[in-house]
């Protein structure tokens, strides 16, 4: 699973925008990320889609846009087609406007009827890309979204353990690589939180520690 041929990404997790680890003197810079590495067995494995919440900035500027009779906000996306001919996109007169469009006529007559098309000054046409029917973010490769954990009630369950990850972390891990009823491997379980967070996605799953405290962390907390 791990061979250098299956390897896709090295994640960024920024879990610290400080870190007590640099001290006068020190010989490093601060420590503020840990990196998880991502390997797929099969280039037929694919991650799961996952998705974060559009900024305020992104929301203010690209979705400025309001529909009067709804309230609805929204951008307005290109419609024409670049490419051309080259692309076979089609070529027709739309609203006065002679050029290569991304749709048919049919399909442009259709986003028409359906309120989905707006338009500019000078009559060229434009997609309505709906705020509210935005998925958001694609997740990248950096994921500073998610705050390691400070205290030990900080997770809600008291648990304290020296190597403990926030659950949204292993979260987002399970999901973007599983499905449920799959099975989740953790060879080191430490305090049981992918154990946790996998029982509650709907995962079997397999958590292997030789630690006494972690076994006893583990059963308590699944318990």
């Amino acid at each position: 699973i791990f061979g250098e041929h299956n390897f896709r990404n090295a994640i960024a997790w920024k879990r610290s925008d400080a870190h007590s680890d640099v001290a006068q003197g020190a010989s490093h810079l601060g420590r503020v990320y840990d990196t998880v590495f991502f390997y797929v067995r099969s280039d037929q494995t694919s991650p799961n889609p996952l998705y974060t919440p559009l900024p305020k900035s992104t929301i203010e500027k690209w979705y400025r846009h309001v529909e009067e009779k709804t309230g609805r906000r929204y951008n307005m996306g290109d419609a024409s087609g670049p490419g051309g001919a080259r692309k076979g996109n089609p070529h027709f007169e739309w609203n006065g406007q002679l050029r290569y469009w991304r749709f048919s006529k049919q399909r442009m007559a259709e986003l028409e009827k359906q309120g989905r098309l707006a338009y500019s000054s000078t009559g060229m046409a434009y997609i309505k890309r709906y705020l509210d029917e935005s998925k958001g973010v694609p997740i990248q490769d950096w994921w500073d979204d998610i705050q390691m954990l400070r205290g030990i009630h900080q997770n809600g369950d008291g648990i304290s353990y020296p190597t403990q990850k926030p659950e949204p972390l292993l979260e987002r891990i399970i999901r973007l690589s599983s499905n449920p009823g799959d099975l989740v491997l953790d060879a080191f379980a430490g305090s049981g939180t992918t154990c946790a967070v996998a029982e509650k996605l709907g995962r079997r799953w397999i958590g292997i520690d030789c630690g006494k405290l972690a076994i006893y962390t583990i059963q308590k907390r699944m318990i």
